[in-house]
C-alpha cells in the first residue's frame, strides 16, 4: 500500500496497463450506444484499488476510465460527457471504498467473513447507485430513451458487479501474498497435478454446458458449481477467488467461441454471480474456521507451556519445602558440632572446616527460604477479563477434551457480571485442568449424564466472582478428598500429582480460595473466587 504520492504515481503505469488490458479483453457484447459490457472486469481492479490505497486514488480511477473510453471504447458522446461521466463513477467508487473502509470496517485483507460479506454488498449497492447518475446523465442528453433506461441500468449493473465480485477478491487477496500455494509447495509436481485437476474439471463443466452434448436450455450450468465449491474447501477464500476468477474466463470464452447472443449472455453472467457469491462465502468461511483453530492450538500451547512451568515451579516450592527440615537438621548439627569442637580445642583446621559448613548450609537455606517465598508471594500479570469471555474461550479450549471422553460441556454465566482481575492463560489452565479432571472422572454408561457445567455468579464474599466446575460423575472418595490438593497425591496411573496442586497455588496468588463440595448425588463442584478488578486494589491501599 503506498505510503505517499511518491508510492501512489508509481503506481500509474501498471494500474493504467492493466486497466486497459482488461478493457480491451472484455469488451465484448457491447450494447449500443453506451457500449455497455456483461462483463466489466476493470470495475473489479478499480474497487481493489481505491480500497486498498484510499480516496487520493481517486484520480487514477478517473484517469483509467479516461484511457479506456479513448482507446477502447470510443463513445460516441461530447468530450466533456466523458469527463463528467467517468469523475461521476471515480468519485463514486472512491466514496464507496471509503464507507466500507473507514465506516463499516472493511478490512481490506479480507481477515473476516464479516469482510466479504461488506464487500459483497457493496459490489451489488455501488454499481446500482453510481449506475443510476450515470446512465441518467447520458439519458439527459438524448443518447437513449427513457423507456430504455431500467434495461440499459441492468445490463450496466450486471456488469460491474460480477467484475467487482469476481476481481476485487482477487486483488485484495494477491496483495495480502496469500494465494493459495502453501498446499502445493512441498512437493511441485502434486501441486501442478491439482492445478490441473481443477482446471480440467472447469473445462470439462464448460464443454458440457456449450459443447455437443448442450442443449438450448444449459440446465448442466449448476456443475460449474462442483470445482468452484472444492477449492474453496480445499484452499479457503484464496482458492476460492481464483477458481470463481477463472471459471469467469472460461465462461467468458466458450460463450465467444459458441457465439451465445447478448440476451442469453447476460442470463449466464446472473448465474455466474451466484456461484462467485457461493464459492467466496463458503471460502470465507473455511478461511475464518482455519484461523480461530490456529489460534485454539496456539492458545493451548500457549497453556500447555504455561502448565509446564507452573508444574516445575510447583514441583521446586514442594522440594524446597520438603528439604528445609532436614536441612535446619543439617545446620544444627553442623553448630553443635562447631561448639564442641570449641569447647574440646580441636585441631583449628577442623574449626574452619565446621564454620565453612555451617556458613554453606545457611547459604542454602536463603537460597531456599527466597525460592519458597517467590511461590509464595509472587503476582501474575493482572488486567481486566470478561468473565462470559473467558469461559467461552475454556469451551473453545475444551472441545477436543469433550469429545475425547464423550462429554457434553456447557455455561452457566449470570448476567452482567463485573470484570475480573487475573492473568487469563493462568485462570484458562485452573478451569480447563478442572474440566480435565471431571470428564476424566466420569464414567457413567449414559452419555446423557456425562455432563459439565462450568458457571460463574456473585460470589458471597464482596469484591469477588465466583467461578467453577460441576460434573455429574462419581463424586470424590474419602481419601481422595482429604488429601485433594497436596501436591503428588493422585490416583491416577499416569498422574503426578500437581494439577490441583497448581490451580490453588494459582488461584490463591490472584486473591482468591478453591474449595470442593461433594453434592447429595454423588456429583462435584470445585468453586474458586477472583477479585473484581478494582476491588483488589482497594483491598490493598486498606
Amino acid at each position: 500500500m503506498p505510503k505517499d504520492f511518491h508510492g501512489l504515481w508509481a503506481l500509474v503505469p501498471a494500474y493504467l496497463a492493466a486497466h486497459l488490458a482488461l478493457d480491451w479483453v472484455s469488451f465484448i457484447h457491447e450494447v449500443p450506444p453506451l457500449n455497455i459490457t456483461p462483463w466489466n472486469p476493470p470495475a473489479g481492479l478499480m474497487m481493489g484499488m481505491l480500497i486498498v490505497v484510499g480516496l487520493r486514488a481517486v484520480p487514477l480511477a478517473w484517469l483509467g476510465l479516461m484511457a479506456a473510453d479513448l482507446m477502447v471504447r470510443d463513445l460516441p458522446v461530447p468530450l466533456w460527457m466523458t469527463v463528467a461521466a467517468n469523475g461521476l463513477l471515480a468519485a463514486g467508487y472512491g466514496g464507496a471504498a471509503w464507507v466500507l473502509c473507514r465506516r463499516l470496517g472493511l478490512d481490506h485483507q479480507l481477515s473476516r467473513l464479516r469482510d466479504i460479506v461488506l464487500l459483497l454488498v457493496g459490489a451489488a449497492m455501488t454499481p446500482l447507485v453510481v449506475g443510476t447518475g450515470y446512465i441518467a446523465l447520458h439519458t439527459l442528453i438524448g443518447l437513449f430513451p427513457w423507456s430504455d433506461f431500467g434495461g440499459a441500468l441492468l445490463r450496466y449493473w450486471v456488469g460491474e458487479v460480477i467484475g467487482i465480485t469476481v476481481l476485487t477478491p482477487v486483488v485484495l487477496v494477491a496483495l495480502r501474498g496469500t494465494v493459495p500455494h502453501a498446499s502445493w509447495r512441498g512437493a511441485s509436481w502434486k501441486g501442478v497435478a491439482e492445478l490441473a485437476a481443477y482446471g480440467l474439471l472447469i473445462g470439462l463443466t464448460l464443454w458440457l454446458d456449450f459443447g455437443p452434448l448442450a442443449s438450448a436450455q444449459y440446465e448442466h450450468f449448476y456443475l460449474l458449481f462442483l470445482p468452484a465449491v472444492a477449492v474453496a474447501v480445499r484452499h479457503g477464500l484464496a482458492g476460492a477467488a481464483l477458481a470463481s476468477a477463472a471459471t469467469q474466463a472460461g465462461l467468458i470464452v466458450a460463450i465467444q467461441v459458441t457465439g451465445v447472443e447478448t440476451a442469453r449472455t447476460t442470463h449466464f453472467q446472473l448465474l455466474m454471480l451466484t456461484l462467485a457469491v457461493t464459492a467466496l462465502l463458503l471460502g470465507a468461511v473455511v478461511s475464518e474456521r482455519r484461523r480461530v483453530e490456529a489460534a485454539i492450538r496456539e492458545r493451548q500451547s500457549d497453556l500447555a507451556r504455561a502448565s509446564r512451568l507452573t508444574e516445575a515451579g510447583e514441583m521446586a516450592a514442594a522440594l524446597a519445602h520438603e528439604l528445609n527440615q532436614p536441612l535446619a537438621a543439617a545446620m544444627s548439627y553442623a553448630r553443635a558440632a562447631r561448639k564442641i569442637a570449641k569447647m574440646e580445642e580441636a585441631s583449628p583446621r577442623l574449626s574452619e572446616i565446621l564454620d565453612k559448613t555451617v556458613a554453606q548450609a545457611e547459604r542454602a537455606d536463603r537460597v531456599i527460604r527466597s525460592l519458597r517465598d517467590f511461590m509464595r508471594k509472587g503476582r501474575s500479570d493482572r488486567a481486566p477479563l470478561s468473565v462470559g469471555g473467558l469461559i467461552a474461550d475454556c469451551l473453545a479450549l475444551a472441545a477436543p477434551l469433550a469429545g475425547q471422553h464423550s462429554v457434553s460441556i456447557q455455561s452457566e454465566v449470570a448476567p452482567s457480571l463485573p470484570a475480573v482481575s487475573g492473568d487469563a492463560v493462568q485462570l484458562q489452565q485452573v478451569i480447563l485442568n478442572l474440566v480435565r479432571n471431571a470428564a476424566e472422572a466420569m464414567d457413567a454408561p449414559d452419555p446423557r449424564r456425562r455432563r459439565i457445567v462450568v458457571f460463574a455468579h456473585p460470589a458471597a464474599e464482596a469484591g469477588f466472582v465466583a467461578l467453577g466446575v460441576r460434573d455429574s460423575g462419581p463424586g470424590l472418595s474419602g481419601v481422595v478428598e482429604r488429601n485433594l490438593f497436596a501436591p503428588f497425591v493422585t490416583t491416577k496411573a499416569t498422574g503426578m500429582g500437581l494439577g490441583l496442586s497448581i490451580a490453588r497455588s494459582i488461584v490463591e496468588g490472584h486473591g482468591g480460595t478453591l474449595t470442593s463440595e461433594r453434592l447429595p448425588h454423588g456429583e462435584t463442584v470445585f468453586r474458586f473466587t477472583i477479585p473484581i478488578h478494582g476491588a483488589e486494589a482497594d483491598s490493598d491501599d486498606a
